[in-house]
């Protein structure tokens, strides 16, 4: 019976994270770059059901099945596919279509985004939209003034001619890379890879996050919080009973 009460107590430790991994969702839903997390789950050790009073002549008891014990979140998994590029039509946004990293250096060192939304400093060196400066495989990104044109490899050009090139990057496991908030990762000590990528100029990548789909979820999670809630509400009556009642002399 106690057991009980941890069993949906557990279960309703998981549907609370899983609800606030979706809320978080829900409110980058219009963050540039952004990519949402699941909130993974796995079943605690069960324990084996020994058959009492068995007359096997085996010196141990007979394993006649198991006992779950409730669950516990395994980890948040961030998904990283691509969220939909929406045209801005502005020349300092810029997009990737594929897998890949603009590469920023902020104060805790080089971080990794997937939000192009990019501003020039007074001086010209390019900006994240938190401040960060972006890299590119010289250095710091200096823009003259003129015409800013960016290429599909990530080539930047004034007028024509060519002011530097932006730093792409991506990672062997890219699930070990952790969220540092402002749209930026972490590598945890991986080596970043040059790779390909085709920048688009005048788009900013959306978060892939779904609205309809993060409320299904959302419904769905409540109604397990409940349902683990009325669970642990009856074992603890059931309890009560135990303790007040069992026993009693009438």
């Amino acid at each position: 019976m106690i057991r009980g009460l941890y069993t949906a107590a557990s279960g309703m430790m998981v549907e609370a994270a899983r609800q606030e991994t979706i809320t978080n969702n829900l409110a980058n839903s219009e963050t540039i770059g952004f990519k949402r997390d699941l909130a993974l789950q796995r079943a605690q050790a069960e324990l084996p059901v020994l058959r009492v009073g068995d007359s096997s002549p085996l010196p141990v008891q007979p394993v006649i099945g198991t006992l779950g014990t409730g669950s516990l979140v395994a980890g948040i998994h961030t998904v990283h596919e691509q969220g939909v590029l929406r045209e801005t039509g502005r020349e300092l946004d810029l997009a990737m279509a594929g897998p890949g990293f603009f590469t920023v250096e902020t104060a805790q060192g080089l971080r990794f985004t997937r939000s192009g939304a990019f501003t020039l400093d007074a001086d010209g060196f390019l900006l994240t939209d938190a401040g960060h400066r972006v890299m590119g495989t010289e250095g710091y990104l200096q823009i003259p003034a003129g015409e800013l044109t960016v290429d599909n490899d990530g080539g930047l050009f004034v007028d024509g001619a060519p002011v530097g090139q932006l730093r792409l990057v991506a990672f062997a496991e890219q699930e070990l890379l952790s969220k540092q908030g402002e749209s930026l990762f972490d590598a945890g000590g991986q080596a970043a890879l040059p790779v390909a990528a085709q920048v688009q100029q005048g788009f900013l990548e959306s978060a892939n996050v779904q609205i309809i789909q993060e409320m299904v979820k959302m419904i769905a999670t409540q109604r397990a919080y409940e349902t683990n809630q009325r669970a642990l509400q009856a074992q603890d009556e059931l309890l009560g009973k135990a303790v007040n009642e069992i026993g009693s002399l009438r």
